[in-house]
């Protein structure tokens, strides 16, 4: 999928009309709208992620992040996030944890949140949205933004106890400024 067929299909489940930012020092485009945001153009990069038990499929993905932050923020997030996937060599997939993320991020006072976490998206009602082609299949992977407790618990004892924890606290995972 070319970055503007990836646009074209990210833009059609955004809450509002998304627009088109680059956020230096990304390596790709961003779509934004209303604390929402996704990589445009990442799904041309293998990172390795495959289908269990299926090799002829190339499995590709965009990275979505939400938050109450700028757009702009949203899309250093995700360059950021891009960026240290490909340095680390590590396939994009549901519980790959990137360590002091937000170091290579410019941040305003106050964002608490500091490591990613990479999950199947839980934004949308229906699912994960996917796109096949023949030969190959790309998907969503939400970037979650975690404190230093909360990626303790994810990396050591999984994301179901971390859910179960932001619920009990009424935490938001779009809120960056969340108590530690």
């Amino acid at each position: 999928m070319r970055p503007n067929q990836a646009a074209e299909w990210l833009g059609s489940f955004f809450p509002a009309e998304p627009s088109l930012i680059d956020a230096p020092p990304a390596p790709f485009p961003a779509l934004a709208a209303q604390g929402i945001a996704a990589t445009c153009g990442f799904s041309e990069v293998d990172t390795g992620l495959a289908l269990e038990g299926e090799t002829g499929t190339d499995v590709r993905c965009e990275l979505v992040v939400r938050g109450g932050v700028e757009k702009q923020l949203l899309g250093a997030t995700l360059g950021a996030a891009a960026t240290m996937l490909l340095e680390l060599g590590v396939p994009a997939q549901p519980g790959v944890g990137l360590e002091r993320l937000l170091d290579r991020v410019e941040l305003p006072e106050g964002v608490s949140v500091r490591h990613g976490f990479l999950r199947e998206p839980r934004l949308f009602a229906q699912g994960t949205p996917l796109v096949r082609e023949p030969g190959r299949l790309t998907l969503l992977l939400e970037l979650a933004l975690l404190t230093d407790d909360e990626y303790a618990i994810a990396t050591e004892q999984g994301e179901a106890v971390l859910e179960r924890r932001m619920r009990r606290r009424g935490a938001a995972m779009a809120d960056w400024h969340r108590d530690a």
